[in-house]
């Protein structure tokens, strides 16, 4: 499974609004600089995490987005479908509705292929946008010095 730039944009997005929230709303133009996003391309992964209820626009002068709800309640795998739809190992012809079941084999690769698209779910479930600001904070904290 393969996940596009726009996903990777997405989650970096909510990510900083969620490690910038003491500062008010997030505008388009200072998340892309923080991030070196191109603002073209965040507005559009914006208006699709905006469709999905992930976040919030505010209107005005002191406008932007913000997150519609805590970072404890928002994981990696809801952003992902927010971007991507939902998830699925493999992309399957068009106009075959399912896996292939031409032979009883198939029954067998369609079993794995839902393993595999749960065991990805899961992953991605269990991080949630707090965990992730987390994960930065210690980060930050950890130096290496050498010497």
């Amino acid at each position: 499974m393969r996940f596009s730039v726009k996903t990777e944009y997405a989650i970096t997005a909510v990510l900083d609004m969620a490690l910038n929230t003491d500062k008010g709303p997030a505008h388009v133009r200072a998340i892309a600089r923080r991030q070196a996003i191109p603002v073209r391309f965040l507005e559009q992964v914006m208006a699709s995490l905006k469709k999905a209820g992930l976040v919030e626009s505010i209107r005005g002068a002191q406008g932007g987005y913000v997150l519609s709800r805590d970072p404890k309640t928002i994981n990696v795998a809801q952003i992902v479908e927010a971007i991507e739809g939902p998830i699925t190992p493999m992309d399957h012809p068009a106009g075959i509705p399912e896996y292939r079941h031409l032979q009883v084999n198939g029954y067998i690769i369609k079993g794995i292929w839902e393993d595999v698209r749960k065991a990805i779910s899961n992953v991605l479930s269990t991080v949630s946008i707090e965990d992730m600001c987390k994960r930065k904070r210690d980060q930050e904290r950890t130096v290496m010095y050498h010497i």
